[in-house]
């Protein structure tokens, strides 16, 4: 548990330290495409995990990499700071949760749209704008079809889920009406 929380402060202060929004979106930007390089690589990967290279070893290869990526300043020694510190494999395990840290500093979320079928453009946009006005933040909608709702749409922004599918209406009713 101490390497999440001392990744969770590490994200941060990289996040207090960011001058403006901009260089927060450009961190963002940097962090995933980082993360989706060490994922895709199994060289890279692998020397960032292994336990045979001393963490100068490491800090070189990584000086290489990072240099060829041409990163932010402040990505770089946030990048360099994890390493250091032998935190990447937490990072590693908490990609969605460091980018959706990072999302959040710049006032975005994602919610997750379930409905019973595929939704039109025009749903879409008008759901955005709904969950944007209940939220105060930019929304990114991310959808799914579970035709086991049969009607209605079920939205989930964070820990907030907001519910209007038949299902549930089904199972409220029934929850009334049937005896305790």
């Amino acid at each position: 548990m101490a390497t999440v929380a001392t990744l969770r402060d590490i994200v941060s202060a990289l996040v207090d330290s960011a001058a403006d929004e901009h260089e927060l979106l450009g961190i963002r930007a940097d962090v995933e495409s980082f993360l989706e390089q060490l994922c895709s690589s199994g060289e890279l990967r692998d020397v960032f995990l292994s336990t045979v290279f001393s963490t100068e070893e490491k800090k070189a290869v990584v000086e290489d990499f990072l240099e060829a990526a041409s990163f932010l300043e402040i990505t770089k020694r946030f990048i360099l700071l994890v390493l250091e510190m032998e935190k990447v494999a937490a990072l590693l395990g908490s990609k969605e949760a460091v980018l959706a840290r990072l999302d959040e500093a710049v006032g975005k979320v994602t919610a997750e749209i379930t409905s019973a079928r595929d939704l039109s453009q025009g749903d879409i946009e008008r759901l955005s704008a709904a969950l944007r006005t209940a939220t105060g933040k930019t929304v990114e909608v991310s959808l799914k079809v579970d035709p086991s709702m049969i009607g209605g749409i079920k939205a989930q922004v964070g820990d907030k889920v907001y519910d209007n599918s038949v299902r549930t209406q089904l199972e409220r009713i029934r929850g009334i009406l049937s005896p305790s």
